[in-house]
């Protein structure tokens, strides 16, 4: 039986633009194709065990060429595969998807197509220049700016007469030529112009001209593709209505690091981080510490949880393993009747009560020291079980029995160096980061052993640190922590990196 190949257009690079109808094509994929222009995150929607085809082409360097293209989507569709295509903005527009749906058609294979946000209209709506005003332009008209190869078939004359605004994609290689030939048509050389560089991205740029002086402007501000150029009055708009760029962090890159984050980009995941983005941030999750269930400690605790009293959980990662351990088994909340259970940090006693597994105590400071402080005349002589990681629990065990309580660890899960980023996360230092973020002491050494301790790209970094543990491990190792939190939460460190960077008047520093 037939595959069926889905013609997906991304959006133009904000996560928050691709239609709910591409996630759902995404979730059932068997084979994901995708080209440069595309948010990366995109991909984490599909399933883990899709695989995924890089045809990614640059301006005059076409790695895969577009028949190959159209053989991979015939082919994987004939092996009963769902295929989708993911494409830069809309398929239709500029994205070769027509050719590509034509392709398929006269081979018989089933297509559909998923509309995306185009750039044309996007782009400039994030640089505050509407492609339509009723004062200004009554029309729009969107050119390619990069043609196939054997001479232009633009009408430069035809153009330079419209009155409405004119978006050329993909133009950046060819904008002396587009600029000087609609001057040359009659356009008048004071028509005010526009180039944004990686539009709708926290990497967006912006310069402002006319036809005249855009080609210098362009190369003095060292605009690159991806870029869309918008010519006409509706660019003189911009210094009213400019929005996207006015964030007090727009530009900022703040790298988290460590583990605990949802691969899949749901808002969801990105609550925590909601406030850095709604003021232009770019919010980039590395997670150098991987996790690996230890599933046969927690079974051999759970048959002789009997002789214990207090169970103790350090992290959502513990209640995770401890809970599908639970379940594995067969064993519900009733089996827990009669043990106190403890929780360091808010987010780990959230974990517990989606089980419908209730802490007793949870500190207001999550730290092992604040959780010790609760112990009171009536826990002496008790047992207590600390379900952590292969690397953790040893200060707090020795806290517990100082105390008089009888405590043993059972190691739930293991930590790793995650060194399946090293490339992503090489990319990003050198691209440029301005926080680095770290969420444990195991996210800094395992950073350290991902890049053999090459720690060059952080000269000029500000390091934020989740809480005072994590601080003192990297003052240990010479680094000096910009920014801590006054709740030890990934929410808490999202306002603290936003209050370092605004005073009390709320002005940029």
């Amino acid at each position: 039986m037939k595959g069926k190949v889905y013609l997906i257009g991304a959006g133009p690079g904000d996560l928050g633009l691709i239609a709910l109808k591409a996630v759902e094509a995404l979730k059932h994929a068997d084979t994901v194709v995708f080209d440069r222009l595309i948010n990366p995150d995109i991909l984490k929607w599909a399933p883990s065990g899709a695989e995924f085809i890089d045809v990614g082409k640059f301006p005059k360097d076409h790695p895969v060429p577009q028949s190959k293209i159209n053989h991979i989507l015939y082919t994987k569709a004939l092996e009963g595969k769902n295929v989708a295509r993911l494409k830069g903005g809309d398929p239709f527009v500029f994205g070769r998807g027509g050719e590509e749906a034509l392709y398929l058609r006269q081979n018989q294979i089933p297509f559909e197509i998923i509309c995306g946000v185009t750039s044309a209209v996007a782009v400039p709506a994030y640089a505050g220049i509407p492609v339509t005003h009723r004062y200004a332009a009554s029309s729009v008209h969107i050119i390619t700016g990069h043609e196939k190869d054997g001479g232009s078939s633009i009408d430069f004359e035809a153009l330079a007469k419209l009155k409405g605004t004119l978006v050329f994609l993909m133009g950046i290689c060819n904008l002396d030529n587009i600029a000087n030939s609609l001057i040359k048509y009659g356009k008048s050389p004071d028509t005010p112009a526009a180039v944004i560089m990686k539009g709708t991205t926290p990497g967006q740029k912006t310069v402002v001209g006319t036809l005249s002086n855009i080609g210098d402007k362009v190369r003095q501000a060292g605009i690159k593709n991806p870029a869309v150029i918008v010519i006409g009055q509706v660019v003189n708009l911009r210094d009213e209505l400019s929005w996207y760029e006015e964030g007090k962090l727009f530009g900022k890159r703040i790298l988290f690091l460590g583990t605990g984050f949802s691969d899949e980009p749901t808002p969801r995941r990105d609550l925590p981080f909601n406030e850095l983005k709604q003021e232009g941030a770019e919010v980039i999750i590395c997670p150098t510490l991987k996790i690996s269930s230890q599933a046969e400690n927690v079974k051999g605790f759970i048959n002789e949880i009997a002789d214990c009293d207090i169970l103790i959980f350090t992290s959502k990662n513990g209640v995770n393993a401890f809970i599908s351990c639970m379940k594995e088994n067969k064993i519900d909340a009733r089996y827990l009747s009669g043990k106190q259970i403890w929780a360091i940090g808010e987010k780990t006693g959230e974990e517990l009560s989606k089980a419908h597994i209730y802490p007793d105590v949870v500190p207001k400071v999550y730290t092992s020291k604040a959780l010790l402080s609760c112990i009171e005349k009536e826990h002496f002589g008790k047992s207590a079980a600390v379900i952590t990681s292969d690397i953790g629990g040893a200060e707090l065990i020795a806290g517990l029995e100082n105390c008089g309580l009888k405590a043993k660890k059972i190691t739930a899960y293991k930590n790793e160096p995650n060194f399946e980023i090293k490339e992503e996360l090489l990319e990003k230092i050198q691209d440029g980061i301005d926080v680095a973020v770290f969420t444990s002491p195991s996210s800094f050494d395992f950073m350290c052993k991902i890049l053999n301790d090459d720690m060059t790209g952080f000269k000029n970094v500000k390091i934020a640190a989740i809480g005072p543990v994590t601080k003192a491990a990297l003052e240990k190792a010479g680094r000096n922590v910009d920014i801590i939190p006054q709740e030890y939460t990934i929410e808490g460190l999202s306002r603290a990196i936003l209050a370092y960077y605004i005073d009390k008047e709320g002005d940029f520093k």
